[in-house]
């Protein structure tokens, strides 16, 4: 599958969570509540904030008129919102606040940004696994095929919850679990090509007998980086930010295994010089 597009400014935030997630992290952005706002923040969990905070700093998005859509690409999403319900209906009962409940879905934070700006295109949270990033990108990618699309919001990552370790340990406990997201909008344009396979096949220079479950980031030097862990965040934001450095003509892959075997790339190529914004916060 190919797609053209043009890509605005990449953000990525990390926090500091270890324990209980209802605490601040020590990571906890100056001006988050400058940003998002107090309203109704007892019944955030901290990756909504995340979510509201990244797209909050990044402004308006590049284009004019037409659909936005939302996506959000997360494993664990608004888990420790949905146990904080669980929690507080066991110890309350009847006298549970109605206000527990739009914070605790799996799809609560996309929901959440889509009133925030207004999209109108809708909003979509995807949860593939280690596929996460990749198949959270084509979704956005995706979104700008149709005739009235201006863009698609592209965050991806987790905020990791004491449970939603415990569930990763079972499958990849090799992997670290570290919490972060990230933040761009794709745009309809011209300046970069992306081919999008799944079930793909291995790419050689790993080799075939490479069954490590993980996210490899391939740059237009060639050399595979795979120090990434669970969280597609940081793969995703570095596969991005190279593609901006790009000359016209080079490309830079990212690919994602499964324990189970099914693979999944992207290839970006330049195609053009860009004017849409390269800068970015995080690291």
């Amino acid at each position: 599958m190919s797609f053209i597009f043009n890509l605005d400014r990449v953000d990525l935030l990390t926090l500091d969570i270890s324990g209980d997630v209802s605490e601040s992290p020590a990571s906890q952005p100056e001006d988050l509540y400058d940003v998002i706002g107090t309203q109704g923040d007892r019944y955030r969990d901290w990756f909504t904030r995340a979510c509201l905070y990244l797209v909050g700093r990044s402004g308006d998005a590049p284009g004019e008129g037409g659909k936005e859509i939302v996506v959000v690409g997360t494993e664990y999403g608004n888990t420790a919102a949905l146990l904080e319900l669980q929690r507080a209906a066991a110890t309350q009962g009847r006298r549970l606040s109605a206000q527990y409940f739009p914070g605790a879905t799996s799809s609560s934070a996309a929901a959440f940004l889509s009133m925030k700006i207004g999209a109108t295109g809708g909003n979509y949270t995807v949860n593939a696994g280690l596929l996460t990033p990749l198949t959270a990108l084509w979704q956005a990618l995706c979104g700008l095929r149709y005739p009235e699309s201006s863009g698609s919001r592209l965050l991806v990552g987790d905020i990791y919850c004491a449970e939603s370790v415990e569930d990763v340990m079972k499958e990849t406990p090799e992997l670290a679990c570290e919490s972060g997201l990230m933040h761009t909008c794709l745009t309809p344009g011209s300046e970069f090509e992306a081919q999008v396979e799944f079930d793909a096949p291995h790419d050689e220079e790993l080799g075939s007998e490479v069954l490590i479950p993980r996210t490899y980031l391939h740059g237009p030097a060639g050399k595979a980086v795979d120090h990434y862990g669970r969280n597609g965040a940081f793969a995703l934001s570095d596969l991005l930010r190279t593609a901006h450095r790009l000359e016209i003509g080079e490309n830079v892959r990212m690919e994602c295994r499964t324990l189970r075997g099914p693979c999944g790339k992207v290839t970006i190529t330049r195609l053009a010089e860009g004017s849409s914004s390269t800068e970015g916060s995080g690291r």
